[in-house]
């Protein structure tokens, strides 16, 4: 999959694309159908899309970005609130000259979509939520053990709740391969800011055309997040993927790029 480094806010901004290369600070072509930009979870990196990006390139221009201090892009720390991340996503759209973007966001990425299309900036044409936060998902214990394993007193261990139960253990290894490509203190600041997310109050005043997408085994708590979402966003519709839980885009992204391309050709 192609990339390129940009410097956004002044951080080395590691970028996930689709179709040829370009020159240095050259944005890549996005001419492709909808210009279509993944936000990835708490603790994630764009190249947790890269099955995603494969499969919505023949129509459209998809793109992943590391958001700072995961994966490969800069940094040392999460930003540490919604309204920094999306302020920063708002930040590369310009940059890269997208004026209109369909934002796909995952967990804590699709609060981050929501809360660039609730502060204006680039006019965002489309929403795309897959198991996407809107109001404080983190139990206690959670938090407790990220903020230990930010402190080197716990181990990493191999995430099996976020998977259906019929997950092959390869694909839950690919994605515990790219959980380690982030600091655990940066996935512990994204946590913080997902503990303090609430858009439930603001979620009515969004009119836009939004798929909303959830894994049959999804966590209960996510999915009534899910429903809520269908309830109060104005052209919002539920689509759920069989057989994947909350990492639908590594379980299923065939599954997950067929639901997409499908809400982008009613879009156009």
């Amino acid at each position: 999959m192609p990339h390129k480094y940009f410097s956004i806010d002044g951080v080395a901004t590691f970028v996930h694309h689709t179709g040829s290369t370009t020159l240095p600070d050259v944005p890549p072509d996005l001419s492709r159908g909808e210009t279509v930009v993944c936000l990835h979870g708490a603790g994630g990196n764009g190249g947790q899309f890269q099955q995603v990006l494969a499969g919505l390139a023949a129509e459209h221009s998809p793109l992943a970005f590391d958001q700072p201090a995961h994966g490969r892009s800069a940094g040392l720390d999460s930003l540490g609130s919604l309204e920094r991340m999306a302020g920063f996503t708002r930040a590369l759209l310009g940059v890269l000259g997208i004026e209109s973007p369909v934002l796909l966001g995952h967990s804590l990425g699709g609060a981050v979509a929501l809360q660039c299309a609730l502060d204006g900036g680039p006019r965002v044409r489309a929403l795309v939520l897959v198991g996407a936060v809107v109001r404080d998902p983190v139990p206690d214990e959670y938090l407790e053990f990220a903020r230990r394993l930010s402190e080197g007193k716990e181990r990493r261990r191999f995430p099996r709740e976020g998977y259906a139960a019929a997950t092959p253990p390869e694909i839950m290894r690919r994605g515990f391969m790219e959980d380690l490509k982030t600091d655990p203190r940066a996935t512990y600041g994204d946590l913080r800011a997902a503990r303090a997310c609430d858009l439930s109050e603001a979620l009515s005043g969004l009119d836009l055309p939004t798929l909303v997408v959830v894994g049959e085994e999804e966590a209960e708590q996510i999915v009534a997040q899910a429903d809520l979402l269908v309830e109060r966003v104005r052209g919002a519709h539920k689509v759920t993927i069989p057989k994947a839980g909350h990492m639908v885009l590594i379980e299923q992204p065939d599954a997950l790029c067929e639901a997409v391309t499908g809400f982008l050709r009613e879009l156009a």
